[in-house]
């Protein structure tokens, strides 16, 4: 703000005059005496500031929507992962089936109340995933006719080796019965 400050004569309280009250007739705010705004003889008025640019970290830009879009990605994330996993037995079953890890025992059933079927080979278990869900009509019997699985009692106890095909398969070891210690597949949800 330009301007001066004025310093009344009578009671000597200083006040702020700005420039647009040069030449008026003015009264002190202390003493409310009566003084002419005048700009005192040796005062140079100073040119206004120039603005500063601003600072690199100040200017509006893709920074400060960084967080938002943060935000905004982990529920598509969640999407994403949410519908890449294996929806067979519905969307509650897929999220909240326990699941075992490799190394750890457990039993095989089916859900289906019957002795369970299991391949001797990887590229075997993908027909006993389609049975198990129910898509394909399979004769148990033509695939024991196959030579390339076997039947076990429900409730087996066997071992987890690994998993495969996205979680879908598992690679077991047959810990009791006259199949003991057979490393067979059997789809990964039929593990309790």
């Amino acid at each position: 703000m330009s301007g001066y400050i004025h310093t009344c004569g009578k009671c000597g309280a200083h006040m702020q005059v700005h420039e647009r009250y040069l030449g008026r007739t003015l009264r002190c705010t202390s003493c409310r005496t009566e003084f002419e705004a005048v700009m005192p003889e040796g005062v140079i008025e100073e040119a206004p500031p120039l603005p500063t640019p601003p600072d690199e970290d100040a200017k509006p830009g893709a920074k400060r929507f960084v967080p938002w879009l943060l935000l905004a990605l982990i529920p598509v994330v969640a999407l994403v992962w949410f519908l890449g996993q294996d929806q067979s037995e519905g969307p509650a079953q897929a999220v909240f089936r326990e699941q075992h890890a490799v190394g750890e025992n457990a039993s095989i059933d089916s859900g289906l109340g019957r002795p369970v079927l299991v391949a001797l080979d990887h590229e075997a278990v993908a027909a006993l995933h389609s049975f198990g869900q129910g898509n394909v009509q399979i004769n148990i019997g033509s695939l024991m006719d196959q030579s390339r699985y076997i039947e076990l009692p429900s409730g087996t106890n066997i071992r987890i080796l690994e998993y495969a095909n996205k979680g879908k398969e598992a690679r077991i070891r047959i810990l009791e019965g006259p199949w003991q210690s057979k490393v067979v597949w059997v789809p990964s949800r039929w593990i309790r």
